[in-house]
């Protein structure tokens, strides 16, 4: 198998993915298990994960799911990136408008000053 399927479930576990797959084929001793479901009984997320995997019937297509759920979560931050990163290239329109407007009301003072002060 590749170790690629293996990044979703890397998420701050001290289980390593495989002995979870052997978990739940039924490959482990007693002691193996008993370490695992120590785990699963620490961590939301293994015994989440552990969950959803059992509920699936073909254990042949884990490797190929997971594989794609990380292919997928890839994309989706890549995608996230770079439109944050593009996001901020642009000049803002409201630093402009605003600049605009503090321009035109100061001009504005200073003419209605000089009619006032250069009154006959």
């Amino acid at each position: 198998m590749t170790d690629k399927w293996k990044d979703i479930l890397n998420q701050n576990s001290s289980l390593d993915p495989q002995k979870l797959m052997d978990y739940l084929e039924g490959k482990l001793s007693d002691k193996e298990k008993h370490e695992v479901e120590s785990v699963l009984a620490d961590s939301a997320f293994m015994d989440d994960a552990a969950e959803g995997l059992s509920a699936l019937k073909d254990k042949q297509k884990i490797a190929s799911i997971l594989f794609e759920l990380n292919s997928q979560l890839h994309q989706k931050t890549q995608q996230r990136r770079k439109r944050q990163f593009t996001d901020r290239l642009p000049f803002p329109g409201w630093l402009v408008f605003t600049t605009v407007t503090i321009i035109l009301l100061i001009l504005l003072a200073f003419i209605i000053y000089r009619m006032y002060t250069t009154a006959p």
